[in-house]
Order: structure tokens, then C-alpha cells, then sequence
């Protein structure tokens, strides 16, 4: 089980300040759930109904690097993620807003940050794109949580905001260069890269582009 290997965090005292993705004090996820569904379809299929787009699905990419069954590689996640940008024709530049795996365990956010750190070139001095980590909020929803939180991203998105991670208060050294909200800004995203990560190395990321004018 999930707690036999370590993965929850201990922090029963305090639950509300439990999960703390790239926080140096995070010590394991808090579970959660819920259910999640997106309806996808054809563009021409939706213009011709007239429907009303949210966003589109400009590209995706998925890696299985089979590095450990509970512990990530890093690389996996980072082949993902480019051929993710690479499949949209996104420029890692164009990104405004990354929703983050990021489940709060000591391993998968050091590797997550790492691998967001070099795609974006935070260590030469690129701002980066704001770096959302809703399972502070939520929990880690497990099966869901990679359809929940592009559900989170255009709701956010779309209301002009994205939310703060209230636990963040001792970022960890390899998330320091990260723009990680401690609050809810004021934004609008127009381009998303979604981060989700399983056991065995597998990593998906997709990119979405927001249609802000309906």
C-alpha cells in the first residue's frame, strides 16, 4: 500500500498543512478523490454544432522509463514534457502556467522541480512560467488527478486567477527558482502544460491552449 512504502505524510496533527509540494518540511501526500470528466471532440465537429470551445488539446507526449517502481527518474517526466512543446509547436517561452504533479513526496517534487528548472532555463536566468500545485489544495485524487487538474488549470484560467499554495512557506532549494504562488494571482493563461506522473516511470504532460473569448 501506498502508506507501507512510505508515500503519506505524517503530519496527522496538522492535516491542513500536511501536503506541501516543494516545501523543504514535505514529508509524503495526502490522499484524496473526487471525479473528473473532459468531453473531447473534433474541431470541426464542435464549430459545426457551434459549441462553445473552452480549449484545445494543441499537443501531447508520454515517456515509461521504467527507473523505479515508486521512485521517478526525473528524465522520463523531461522527455515527456519537451515532446509535449514539441507535438503543440509551443516554444517553452509561450507557456504562462504549468500545473504541476507535484504530490507533496521528498523524491517525485525534487525531480519534478529539476526537470521544470532545465526546460525552462531557470538557472540561466529565464523568469519561467507561475508553477500552480493544487494538491496543496486538494490532495492527491490519485486516477483523477491528471484530468482534474486540467479542469482546474481552465476554470482558473478562464476566471482570470490561478490559485496560491498555502503551505509553501520553506521552499525547497531545487523548487527556489520556481514562481510558485503562495496566494492567488491575478492571470490569465493562454498557454498550460499539465504535468502527471504514475508508478513504474510513467509520465504524461499535454499542452493546452485556452480560448478566453467565449
Amino acid at each position: 500500500s501506498f502508506d507501507a512504502i512510505g508515500a503519506f505524510s505524517r503530519r496527522e496533527d496538522a492535516p491542513h498543512q500536511a501536503s506541501r509540494p516543494f516545501d523543504q518540511e514535505r514529508d509524503g501526500l495526502i490522499p484524496s478523490g473526487g471525479a473528473a470528466i473532459l468531453f473531447l471532440e473534433a474541431e470541426e465537429v464542435a464549430r459545426a454544432r457551434k459549441a462553445k470551445i473552452i480549449a484545445e488539446i494543441s499537443g501531447y507526449d508520454f515517456s515509461s522509463d521504467g527507473y523505479h517502481l515508486s521512485v521517478p527518474s526525473g528524465e522520463g517526466l523531461s522527455r515527456a514534457m519537451r515532446g509535449a512543446l514539441a507535438n503543440a509547436g509551443v516554444l517553452p517561452a509561450e507557456i504562462d502556467l504549468v500545473m504541476a504533479h507535484a504530490t507533496s513526496t521528498p523524491a517525485g517534487d525534487e525531480k519534478e522541480a529539476q526537470a521544470l528548472s532545465q526546460l525552462f532555463g531557470l538557472e540561466q536566468g529565464e523568469q519561467g512560467p507561475v508553477v500552480a500545485a493544487t494538491k496543496s489544495l486538494t490532495g492527491h485524487e490519485f486516477w483523477m488527478a491528471g484530468a482534474s487538474q486540467l479542469i482546474y488549470a481552465l476554470l482558473m484560467s478562464r476566471a482570470g486567477f490561478v490559485a496560491g499554495h498555502p503551505n509553501l512557506s520553506k521552499p525547497a532549494p531545487e523548487a527556489a527558482l520556481l514562481r510558485i504562488p503562495t496566494a492567488t494571482i491575478a492571470a490569465t493563461p493562454h498557454h498550460i502544460l499539465c504535468n502527471a506522473a504514475g508508478f513504474g516511470g510513467v509520465n504524461a504532460c499535454l499542452v493546452a491552449k485556452v480560448h478566453h473569448e467565449v
